[in-house]
């Protein structure tokens, strides 16, 4: 063990300790982009009670992609 090196790990992660704390997150701003509401439609998808079949699932997931312009891949082009 190098003392010195310790020293200086614990001053480092008191360090960044404090200033994640005073991270200021806007969650406002956190829902209005645009992975969260993807990840809202999918999630819609996968709570929806009616859905049984599991390739409308995806097919419904794959939707989603597409209406925000993401390639699903080759595999899923028929």
């Amino acid at each position: 063990m190098n003392i010195k090196e310790e020293l200086f790990k614990s001053v480092a992660l008191e360090i960044l300790s404090d200033e994640i704390s005073n991270i200021k997150i806007d969650v406002g701003n956190i829902e209005d982009t645009q992975a969260i509401k993807i990840l809202g439609e999918i999630q819609d998808i996968l709570h929806n009670k009616y859905n049984e079949d599991d390739f409308i699932i995806v097919e419904e997931i794959v939707r989603v992609f597409e209406k925000y312009h993401i390639s699903a891949g080759p595999c899923h082009d028929f």
